[in-house]
């Protein structure tokens, strides 16, 4: 089903709207034209790769335009891709992966219980995952089928789990419940791989919960307000709510120093992930695909629920949003104001494919005072996404900057032009009737769109339905080809152009 509700055309209209996504975050062109607005148109590699590969699951979307295939298993088949040019936490150049304790000395979980035989093994894991951590041990977990209500991880906990592990949600999870509790500092969780080592939640139960009560918060991966958090080659599918959660905790702390590498986010019910509030947040070759049944269901949502809400030195590198019922990627800040800290977010080489909404969007909030800050996109990509490559609905000149850098966009509106706005561009800057401030403040340095589809008119347009003006907007073109209805390339408030450059 198409969701045309989630664009708005009133900003009362849009916080309606986003408040049921999330109950505790939360005219005519004219037709005369100009052609431009300001002016015309070794051994260590050996090794690294190696370690890549004991991570990761084949594939390498950075060497590519186009995403790799991408299965909808419900057993978390979807491969995690593992990329050249991947980074370290806290560059952006190429650098190893997180440290593996798989060569650490371990204790066998089944020398410490009984467990994997079809029973409820919440006691047993949870028992040995509390002894090994307070003795400073590596828990390890065998090849095997085991079947959990929620589990918490406390202080110094570190997991291992080795190939042929699937750990099952036991049935009656609460509306609150989540499968995996990380509240805690030094925590780590390796899998030997995310197509190997599955975490399977019981989504079509908590679907029939929703219809009832509304419920979307049984998260899978749940991390609040931890610190020093590392998780890699694992896939938390088929959750009541998103596949991984990055918040505050109960002191209203942000989530500081967690780091998720090489896995899968598949089938969850709202979000493939959501963050809501972290510092110095590394997400590293992951997949977050196939998320449908309550809104805004996009791959990777990065919204904060209030002013206080941190998304500072966030990287997600080398990822993929695919087949998403939203949008693949949403960044939607308009929670945030003037005192909030400042948006610091980079977003490199991603790929998202075959959403239902956007590839991606963005929208914050129409204040005076409101968030500084910028978001980069860089070296990233859209490919047959339902409604626009690129589009800020909402988005106010003087809020957070929103860069995208070399973006290439090929057949956007693959459901025709947008509900809302009756528009086909491939990317945009629109709202309607309600708001107060200015929208821009957008730059599209480099982009490249490639039209074989018939579905789009122009590569863009930027137009304010509240009448108080475009302002501090770039469209720079790399190599532009079939939109129907150019030149010019784009409109600016209803009059034609080629290039930007406010």
């Amino acid at each position: 089903m198409y969701w045309p509700s989630f664009f708005h055309t009133t900003k009362q209209t849009k916080q309606n709207k986003q408040g049921q996504f999330k109950p505790t975050h939360r005219g005519s062109h004219a037709k005369c034209c100009r052609n431009s607005l300001v002016r015309p148109p070794s051994l260590l590699g050996l090794f690294f790769v190696l370690a890549i590969a004991a991570y990761g699951c084949g594939g390498s979307p950075a060497a590519s335009l186009k995403p790799n295939p991408f299965s909808s298993s419900p057993t978390g088949s979807t491969p995690a891709s593992s990329a050249p040019g991947s980074s370290a936490p806290g560059s952006s150049s190429p650098g190893a992966p997180p440290t593996s304790i798989s060569s650490s000395p371990s204790v066998n979980l089944l020398n410490l219980g009984s467990a994997g035989f079809g029973g409820d093994d919440t006691n047993v894991i949870q028992s040995a995952v509390n002894t090994t951590a307070a003795n400073g041990q590596v828990l390890r977990i065998p090849a095997g089928n085991y079947n959990i209500s929620p589990i918490s991880f406390p202080d110094n906990s570190k997991v291992m789990l080795d190939s042929g592990v699937t750990i099952t949600a036991n049935s009656g999870f609460g509306p609150l419940d989540k499968m995996l509790n990380i509240k805690s500092q030094n925590v780590t969780i390796a899998g030997a791989g995310a197509t190997s080592v599955i975490f399977k939640m019981r989504k079509s139960e908590y679907a029939a919960e929703h219809a009832s009560d509304g419920s979307e918060y049984r998260h899978c991966l749940d991390i609040e307000g931890a610190s020093n958090v590392t998780v890699s080659g694992i896939s938390c599918n088929q959750s009541g709510g998103d596949g991984l959660y990055i918040g505050n905790g109960v002191q209203g702390q942000p989530s500081q120093n967690v780091t998720v590498t090489d896995s899968i986010f598949d089938q969850n019910f709202r979000q493939g992930f959501s963050l809501i509030s972290g510092q110095h947040v590394f997400v590293y070759r992951c997949n977050f695909t196939n998320t449908s049944g309550t809104l805004p269901e996009a791959g990777i949502d990065i919204e904060p629920n209030e002013p206080t809400g941190r998304v500072a030195d966030v990287h997600i590198e080398d990822s993929f949003s695919t087949g998403n019922a939203g949008s693949g990627i949403i960044l939607s800040f308009w929670k945030l104001d003037g005192t909030s800290q400042a948006v610091d977010i980079t977003i490199l080489r991603h790929h998202t494919s075959s959403n239902r909404l956007s590839g991606y969007d963005a929208d914050n909030n129409d204040v005076s005072s409101n968030a500084q800050g910028k978001t980069l996109i860089q070296d990233s990509y859209s490919e047959n996404d339902g409604d626009y490559g690129a589009f800020g609905h909402w988005w106010e000149a003087n809020g957070p900057t929103l860069i995208f850098q070399n973006l290439t966009i090929t057949n956007p509106h693959q459901n025709g032009p947008d509900p809302t706005y009756g528009d086909s561009a491939a990317v945009a800057l629109n709202r309607g009737g309600g708001g107060t401030m200015p929208l821009g403040n957008i730059q599209f340095q480099g982009v490249n769109i490639a039209i074989t589809n018939g579905k789009v008119d122009r590569y863009f347009n930027f137009e304010d339905g509240s009448n108080k003006g475009v302002e501090k907007m770039i469209f720079k073109p790399g190599n532009l080809s079939g939109a129907a209805q150019t030149p010019p390339n784009g409109l600016l408030q209803a009059v034609g152009y080629n290039t930007v450059d406010q």
